[in-house]
């Protein structure tokens, strides 16, 4: 296993002819980064020595795109070579050349730009998605929970399902980990089949639940320590995981003296202790203190950063909005819009100027939609006025547009 140099943010240098950002060491890419070239090729992955060596995605100027193992900088071991057709092939590669032919895919999930992932705010959907759902259905008995939802997340994507509970949201999750039956339609992860005992994919996966199953007699350090061990990792910097979830100073008490706000810290911890290629949250801040809450946000965006796929559940619309790079509405089991926020919010939202006046003792509000001639003319007017106070411009919170679709808040 190679060893990557920490380093607290990325760095931009020029390489290969091109603009590389991500991690140095010894002034060369060493760790997780990205190259982009001026053809509009380019590599993100995992490096060496300034070499990509790992595991990575390859984007070629003539549009296809290679997604698996590299050594020295070419495809060594097993990938998925996508043609710019859409065509694609599962094999093996030995020195950059396909040594066997696996499984020949008529068609790939693909994008024309392919470093589209690079534009600030733009979509990440490159190559394969890690997570693939297609009319995924569940029932508890009687009770159809889970509705014919489709969707698709992609490697370094972070895909927000934001709903109620009861919306569907943590069965969903329990079905694409394999803790619930898959009864109805086709899910992949890291494309293989949902609902089979499969190690391979345990072992690349970080999973967090509202309930907590973490070993009370044991201290943080040794729960983290236990938990790697599960997939054969040695010295797998538990420490430094806690430093990150902030419990580092407590990381050899015993755990049943955690408060659910530690507790809940801790869980996030041990979802990344094996650097997961995807991420499965659950609330994931549920119940913590809004400082807490923001550096595990941090910590979540850093993940994906990093490239792991991650499905964040919460009915929080700021973290929502704050996180993800595309939010899913899910209601009474079923997804009533998919997007990234900001389209949501053009697509559905109203913005408007909330204008604040004195009025005698008193303080009286006027507010104001952005568009048209009246509105215009009417916010000169008042902001012309001696008893101006303040104007603010507003814009539709996802809540409100969440209740415009479905009918109901988030609350419930």
């Amino acid at each position: 296993m190679v060893e990557y140099e920490k380093t607290p943010e990325k760095q931009s240098i020029s390489w290969m002819g091109g603009k590389y950002a991500g991690q140095l060491k010894n002034g060369l890419p060493h760790g997780q980064g990205r190259l982009l070239l001026p053809d509009n090729s380019g590599y993100k992955g995992q490096w060496m020595e300034g070499k990509p060596h790992g595991t990575g995605t390859v984007y070629y100027a003539g549009g296809g795109i290679y997604r698996g193992e590299l050594s020295g900088g070419k495809k060594h071991g097993y990938g998925i070579y996508t043609r710019s057709d859409g065509k694609a092939i599962k094999g093996r590669w030995v020195e950059g050349r396909l040594a066997e032919k696996l499984e020949e895919l008529e068609e790939a999930a693909r994008t024309k730009e392919p470093l589209a992932h690079e534009v600030p705010g733009g979509a990440r959907q490159n190559g394969l998605p890690a997570i693939s759902v297609r009319n995924l259905s569940h029932w508890y008995g009687k009770l159809q929970a889970v509705k014919e939802i489709s969707f698709e997340v992609y490697p370094g994507e972070i895909l927000g399902f934001l709903g109620p509970n009861g919306a569907g949201k943590s069965t969903t999750i329990k079905v694409l980990t394999g803790q619930l039956a898959l009864k109805g339609g086709a899910a992949q992860i890291l494309g293989r089949d949902v609902g089979k005992e499969d190690p391979q994919i345990q072992s690349k996966i970080g999973v967090t639940f509202e309930e907590k199953n973490l070993y009370l007699e044991m201290s943080a350090l040794e729960n983290l320590d236990f938990f790697a061990s599960l997939f054969g990792i040695r010295n797998p910097g538990s420490l430094d995981a806690l430093q990150r979830v902030g419990l580092a100073d407590r990381a050899r008490e015993r755990v049943s003296g955690y408060s659910k706000g530690m507790r809940q810290r801790l869980m996030i911890a041990r979802a990344f202790i094996n650097k997961p290629e995807i991420l499965f949250l659950d609330e994931p801040t549920d119940g913590l203190d809004p400082v807490t809450a923001s550096a595990i946000r941090k910590t979540i965006r850093e993940e994906a950063d990093r490239g792991a796929a991650v499905l964040l559940t919460t009915h929080n619309m700021f973290e929502a909005d704050e996180l993800s790079d595309r939010v899913a509405f899910i209601n009474e089991g079923e997804i009533v819009a998919l997007d990234t926020a900001e389209n949501l919010k053009l697509k559905y939202g109203k913005r408007s100027v909330r204008v604040r006046l004195r009025e005698g003792d008193g303080v009286r509000e006027e507010n104001l939609p952005l568009d048209g001639e009246k509105s215009s003319a009417r916010l000169s007017e008042l902001a012309a006025s001696p008893d101006l106070m303040t104007i603010h411009t507003e814009e539709a919170t996802l809540e409100a547009i969440f209740i415009r679709l479905t009918g109901r808040g988030l609350a419930g």
